[in-house]
């Protein structure tokens, strides 16, 4: 199974709560004890857990051009795969499984969705949301996590993370079940 997560390169965005689909996918190498090396356009980690061959993919084009690297890396690998992301229309701390969906304006998803020809492709949805009145969105989901937030995060991770281990000893729709 291939595990995308996304968000953006570099320390300038590091903790913003668009990159906690980097978030996750750290915290699944770590608990994993796997290594990123730099393929092409994005960090991949490889192993195994469970008995089946896991890839941690963090693209590194950037979120609205997340889409390019999936696509590319789908091309040569055409396991099983699980898109993980934030989402602003969430509230914060939230967890949604969902095998399809629109990309209710995410960049990363349009993207995706664009290079794919399709929105039939399942994902983990964080929430980030609600988005303070006044507040861009670009703004928003390219700021940091408030320090009560922050405080909340550890937790959150763990939790994304375990919904993917889930979704990948026992299937999409048993995970969906346990998670949603």
């Amino acid at each position: 199974m291939i595990i995308f997560g996304l968000g953006n390169p570099g320390e300038k965005y590091l903790l913003n709560r668009h990159n906690l689909g980097f978030m996750v996918v750290d915290a699944l190498a770590e608990h994993l004890r796997l290594r990123f090396r730099i393929s092409g356009q994005a960090l991949i980690a490889k192993g195994s857990y469970s008995g089946k061959k896991l890839w941690l993919v963090k693209p590194l084009s950037y979120m609205n051009l997340s889409g390019q690297v999936v696509k590319q890396v789908l091309s040569k690998h055409t396991d099983d795969f699980l898109v993980v992301v934030d989402d602003v229309d969430l509230e914060f701390s939230t967890i949604r499984l969902r095998k399809q969906g629109g990309t209710s304006g995410h960049n990363g998803l349009a993207s995706i969705s664009d290079c794919l020809d399709a929105e039939d492709f399942p994902r983990l949805r964080i929430g980030i949301g609600p988005r303070p009145e006044g507040f861009e969105l670009s703004d928003y989901v390219l700021s940091n996590f408030t320090p009560d937030e922050f405080s909340e995060l550890q937790e959150i991770i763990g939790r994304a993370a375990d919904a993917v281990l889930l979704v990948i000893t026992q299937g999409m729709d048993i995970a969906m079940n346990q998670i949603n």
